[in-house]
């Protein structure tokens, strides 16, 4: 029985990367990107954006830091703060520490509210 699950388990990991994989690289495959709009932004503003998200590095090299960044949990002293690159799912505090884990990349709404 504990080797089933054990195989269940390796299973799931390995289904769960090949879907990240597929979806990563659909991603990338799609024209346009996560800057482009019906006014188009200076060429100028658009590095600068590519380059704080990353978006001018190699696929490979996004692709592994997404995966680090999802996977790894982070033990901090620190409580979390309001920046974007500090968007982690799940935040607690277990004693003295801060467990910081699931950071999918910074949201972005499309569609700011008006109050």
């Amino acid at each position: 029985m504990g080797r089933y699950i054990i195989r269940r388990l390796l299973y799931m990991v390995v289904v769960v990367l090949v879907v990240s994989v597929i979806t990563f690289g659909l991603m990338h495959a799609v024209p346009g990107g996560p800057f482009t709009r019906e006014r188009a932004l200076p060429e100028e503003t658009i590095r600068i954006l590519n380059r704080r998200y990353h978006l001018d590095d190699p696929l490979w090299k996004q692709y592994v830091s997404y995966v680090y960044a999802v996977l790894i949990p982070r033990f901090t002293a620190t409580s979390p703060s309001t920046s974007l690159d500090d968007d982690f799912l799940l935040n607690a505090k277990i004693g003295p520490l801060w467990i910081r884990w699931m950071n999918f990349g910074p949201h972005i709404d499309p569609q700011p509210h008006s109050q």
